[in-house]
């Protein structure tokens, strides 16, 4: 998969990134896709795979999780929330499977912590600190693995995410000239710009 997710959990904080473009086979359909959905105030789902896939299993978990709060007055936990795409993931495989790859991060107002779970379109589910799909993850990974520290800054976390866009900029043959990248805290969500 051509797209490129990344992102790195801090103890209060969680950044995921994504390239904007849209690409079919030999062509770049368009250069400012945010792939990453805002499901609510604390939680966000960053996600590559196949446009139609990404564009409807988002928007389809988005919608339910709404559902699921106005019907009962709670807004799932981040885990919860990553429990049940999973399940939907799972189920799909059977009917007809979503080719789509997750990380989802959020940040629990319950216990002041944040997190970020890593998730594939077979329904595999982790928590994890650092993750990436596509083939990102041949080149971020190791920046990831090198600079993760369990009591980074969020600053950390930024320079950090810098660091695997200009790796992937200088190893990887695919031009990803634009990324987005959103910051999830007690405070909400936050676009940031990395370049």
């Amino acid at each position: 998969i051509m797209d490129s997710v990344f992102g790195i959990c801090g103890k209060d904080w969680v950044i995921v990134a994504c390239d904007t473009a849209v690409n079919r086979s030999i062509f770049t359909l368009k250069h400012d896709e945010d792939k990453i959905m805002n499901l609510n105030t604390n939680k966000v789902l960053a996600a590559s795979g196949e446009q139609t896939d990404r564009y409807q299993f988002c928007n389809y978990i988005q919608k339910n999780l709404q559902l699921q709060a106005f019907r009962t007055g709670v807004e799932l936990s981040v885990e919860a929330s990553a429990q049940y795409m999973r399940s939907e993931l799972a189920e799909a495989l059977r009917r007809g499977p979503y080719q789509v790859n997750c990380l989802v991060g959020g940040f629990e107002h319950t216990t002041g912590e944040a997190k970020l779970y890593w998730m594939d379109y077979l329904g595999t589910l982790q928590q994890v600190t650092k993750g990436a799909h596509g083939y990102a993850g041949y080149f971020v990974n190791s920046v990831l693995d090198n600079s993760f520290q369990k009591d980074m800054t969020l600053d950390d976390g930024i320079a950090t995410l810098k660091k695997c866009i200009v790796e992937l900029r200088t190893r990887f043959i695919i031009k990803q000239p634009n990324f987005v990248a959103k910051i999830v805290t007690r405070e909400g969500i936050k676009v940031i710009n990395l370049d």
